[in-house]
């Protein structure tokens, strides 16, 4: 089975597309939220502070320093050079002049918005650095601006706690609304994965779970969604197609079996009747392959009806054939062929191998071997051999181009009728080593001759020790 790459799934698609937006949605919600810090610690706190501070400054110089704002977002306190008792908070007492924010972030973030605004940076050089002052209690929130006057000390603070607190809100917010979004993402993937994913798997795990050999199978139809639904008639169409179908090739089989069964008994039945008759020396011959011819076609026969059936390995009878006794007698009814050639047939080696297959199968096979070999072959020799479980057919012809000879098998498998001018030979083998789990070898070279490989040891009956013949090890007492 080829394998699935799942990101190139719809799935995948949406899944990737739905955790890029989420990523583009946080960034932003992110950015906005640092955005909303850079509000509080904007230089508009630095000119305001420079514009009230004057302000307090001129009611200072004019003696009015009792008539500064101790209460409300704005308050002012003059700290005279004399020393005198001032309700100047402690965080405050003591410092010099400058700039300061209980945020301390004016010369943090600002300095990365600095380098990103150039007048901000400008700004920022001109109105000076906010400075975070030490001892500073953790529910403060306030800029402050601290001028040294003849008098004494000018201190003005701006309140920004109310704004920080609805900044903090805002963010609780956002965080809030990120993870809804992430839920509303994961809760889409999960659906997309409930109802796409889930049932199209079920649908595919149900068509490979139907044997070929169950005509009436088929998808069920109940399922949720509207496209799957869809997806699970058509293949009921589809699979009831092939049922017509596969009823239709049985039917002309079973027709074809008795039409050809008929006549090949007639020329059987003529053949014996021919042969009780007195006949000239010269017509035995040619009655003699007339009767091979017929046994071939009889055993063809039986094959591709045997084939047809598609039963599975081990569910068929348990026939025997036992190769070294078989492949000699093959041999002698093809040496007719090498007449009137300078070729001659020769047997090697032959191992003793017993084969749980019929021997109709096994003499379809080696004969087209055989024969194959004889018809590429004018001089020299063909020999047969048997080695555990190999049957070998090496022949001294002209040879062929094996790369040639494999695609042609290859493309003759994958069809399920031989193709038209190439016969059944190598149609046969292939269905018979698909069948048995058998494999088929080439060798060749030009000019060099062939050697063919047939591997059956798939089929091959071990022999059990202190038993005297592999039927003993089939058919046990």
């Amino acid at each position: 089975m080829p394998s699935i790459t799942k990101s190139h799934g719809v799935h995948g698609w949406i899944s990737a597309a739905l955790i890029g937006l989420a990523i583009m949605v946080m960034a932003a919600l992110a950015i906005q939220g640092f955005s909303s810090q850079h509000l509080i610690e904007h230089r508009y706190w630095a000119d305001l502070l420079e514009s009230v501070s004057a302000e307090h400054e001129a009611k200072v110089r004019e003696g009015r320093s009792a008539a500064l704002p101790n209460e409300g977002i704005i308050r002012a306190w003059f700290v005279d050079s004399a020393g005198g008792a001032t309700p100047l908070p402690e965080y405050l007492a003591g410092l010099p002049a400058g700039l300061y924010s209980s945020e301390g972030g004016y010369g943090g973030f600002a300095t990365l918005m600095d380098g990103l605004l150039g007048a901000f940076g400008q700004a920022r050089h001109r109105f000076g650095t906010f400075v975070e002052p030490p001892g500073l209690r953790g529910d403060e929130s306030f800029h402050a601006r601290i001028v040294d006057l003849p008098q004494g000390r000018l201190v003005t603070t701006i309140d920004i706690g109310e704004l920080e607190n609805q900044q903090n809100r805002d963010s609780r917010y956002t965080a809030v609304w990120a993870g809804l979004l992430l839920l509303f993402i994961g809760g889409v993937i999960a659906w997309l994965h409930v109802n796409l994913v889930r049932p199209v798997r079920d649908l595919a795990d149900r068509m490979r779970a139907i044997d070929p050999r169950d005509t009436g199978a088929r998808m069920p139809t109940t399922y949720k969604r509207e496209e799957i639904q869809v997806i699970a008639h058509a293949t009921n169409a589809h699979l009831e197609r092939v049922e017509r179908f596969i009823e239709r090739e049985r039917s002309l089989l079973d027709q074809a079996s008795h039409e050809f069964r008929t006549p090949i008994a007639v020329i059987a039945g003529a053949v014996d009747v021919l042969r009780q008759i007195p006949l000239p020396d010269a017509s035995r011959p040619a009655l003699g392959r007339i009767e091979h011819a017929v046994h071939e076609l009889s055993e063809t026969m039986v094959a591709l009806l045997y084939l047809a059936r598609e039963a599975e390995p081990g569910s068929e009878p348990a026939d025997v054939s036992v190769l070294h006794e078989l492949l000699p007698s093959l041999m002698h009814d093809h040496q007719h062929l090498v007449q009137g050639k300078s070729a001659q047939l020769k047997i090697g080696t032959l191992e003793s191998t017993h084969v749980a297959v019929p021997e109709a199968m096994v003499r379809i096979a080696a004969s087209n071997l055989i024969r194959n070999a004889i018809e590429n072959t004018d001089a020299g020799c063909i020999e047969l051999t048997l080695r555990e479980g190999v049957i070998v057919v090496t022949d001294s012809g002209c040879g062929f181009d094996p790369v040639e000879a494999a695609r042609r098998y290859r493309d003759s498998l994958r069809q399920s009728a031989p193709v038209r001018g190439q016969g059944l030979g190598l149609f046969l083998i292939g269905r018979i080593c698909d069948h048995y789990g058998w494999t088929l070898s080439i060798e060749s070279a030009a000019k060099e001759g062939t050697r063919v490989l047939l591997d059956v040891t798939a089929s091959v009956i071990p022999l059990q020790k202190g038993s005297g013949s592999a039927m003993d090890s089939i058919f046990p007492d």
